[in-house]
């Protein structure tokens, strides 16, 4: 049992590192996510939590957490979709994000695969297929709350390629979330890990979600906006999301694949309420157009901010390391997933005119982030326990450690090709500078001999 006032110490050093990590990521591009991961590991082996608490115990304070965290953040990254950009990039943004989440997948799923058949990892091979295919999704989308602020950095960057990237790190949260909920769902509930059934699941899933959480976020708009003058008013949008959340997963049917349903609802709530007056001139609606104002948006990215803050902290206390095969897996899947990331922006940039300099400032802009860990923490264990597949004490650990690995080494790579890139670009605006300057006093000595 963890003592009280270990925890709120904890609990205060947690959202102290949490703000010296954002302050840090804003003046040095540094992200947080690496800073709390640490954290996390020196507080899961110096108080020995996981080898404290029952795995029971972790597993339900794991999915309660997770259920919240999918709704907050699926709604903030609605929220935030601008609606414009999103059609502009849509092309090249959707190719870099199948192109980049499949291959992750695939490759993932074959380097599981050969682990196991090769009696590197303890699991029989027909249960490796599940395995990869699931830890692949986890593993497979970029982080939005890295990208898009980077990326805005960059002054040399075309827009084109800033909305691309940032319409790619908004789409592969929700995209790994549901297809990982599918698998779960094919696996654990239905018992048949049948392809076609997962694509009419997920295809069923995406469908619901989206009519369901498209009509209400009209219903609610007007709501919205003739109470929005109330105290905390903010509280009772995000209420309402939890109940969106509810109501379609109740809908669809929690043992149908309703979460998964559930989360794109959140989405598409979230994308009506940021983009009301962009929506109601679309559906031709004549009367005056509203929106969530910027204090909801700006109460709903605290919440964010504080939900990414303790699900790496937990991520990181989650990881044991105890089987040095998985931190092996983690460093093959971090190493393949680095290759594959050239080969995904090659595809989505063909004869799409971008500049050298945006391509290789796409290859490193790939850090995973919140959607893997929270997946890695809630679904990888019930995956791997008797609900499962049944993979026995053997392979305890192995999505919380391979995650922990694949995010801290993205976050990392991200963090010094982004340095290198941004040396790079301060050192080619002086080498213009200087030469306007030269020019500009070549040609006033012309004047003058004139």
């Amino acid at each position: 049992m963890i003592e009280v006032i270990p925890a709120i110490i904890i609990f205060g050093v947690i959202m102290v590192l949490g703000f010296i990590g954002n302050y840090i990521f804003n003046r040095t591009q540094i992200p947080s996510i690496v800073w709390l991961l640490l954290f996390g590991l020196i507080v899961g082996f110096a108080f020995n939590i996981r080898g404290g608490i029952s795995q029971e115990l972790l597993l339900t304070i794991s999915e309660f957490f997770a259920a919240i965290a999918i709704v907050i953040i699926l709604f903030d990254g609605g929220i935030n979709i601008n609606l414009y950009q999103l059609f502009k990039g849509a092309p090249r943004g959707l190719l870099l994000t199948i192109s980049g989440f499949c291959l992750s997948l695939i490759a993932t799923l074959l380097i599981v695969v050969g682990l196991s058949a090769a009696g590197i990892l303890p699991i029989e091979l027909g249960d490796s297929f599940a395995v990869g295919a699931i830890l692949g999704a986890i593993v497979g989308g970029t982080s939005s709350p890295i990208v898009i602020p980077l990326a805005s950095r960059l002054r040399n960057l075309q827009e084109k390629t800033k909305v691309v990237l940032s319409i790619e790190s908004i789409i592969t949260d929700p995209l790994a979330i549901v297809v990982v909920l599918a698998g779960i769902y094919m696996i654990v509930v239905a018992r048949s890990p049948d392809f076609a059934l997962g694509i009419k699941n997920l295809v069923s899933t995406f469908s619901v979600g989206i009519v369901v959480g498209t009509i209400l976020g009209f219903v609610w708009l007007p709501i919205m906006h003739k109470v929005r003058k109330e105290q905390f008013s903010y509280v009772l949008t995000l209420a309402v999301v939890f109940l969106v959340y509810s109501l379609t997963t109740l809908l669809v049917g929690i043992d149908e694949g309703g979460t998964g349903a559930g989360a794109i609802s959140c989405l598409m709530f979230g994308l009506v309420l940021g983009n009301g007056k962009k929506v109601l001139k679309m559906i031709k609606y004549e009367g005056k157009g509203f929106e969530m104002d910027e204090q909801t948006k700006q109460f709903h990215s605290l919440t964010s901010f504080i939900i990414r803050t303790f699900f790496f902290v937990y991520l990181g206390i989650m990881v044991s390391f105890q089987r040095i095969e998985f931190i092996i897996v983690g460093i093959l899947v971090l190493l393949v997933l680095l290759g594959l990331r050239y080969l995904a922006v090659y595809l989505s940039t063909y004869k799409g005119g971008f500049e050298k300099d945006d391509k290789q400032t796409m290859n490193v802009m790939m850090p995973r982030g919140l959607a893997a860990a929270i997946l890695a923490i809630s679904f990888g264990p019930v995956l791997v326990s008797k609900e499962g597949l049944d993979l026995g004490i053997s392979m305890e650990g192995f999505f919380e450690d391979v995650a922990f690995v694949v995010i801290l080494g993205t976050a990392i790579v991200t963090t010094i090709g982004v340095s290198i890139i941004s040396h790079y670009e301060m050192k080619k605006m002086k080498a213009l500078e200087t030469q306007k300057i030269d020019t500009d006093a070549a040609d006033d000595m012309k004047d003058w001999e004139k």
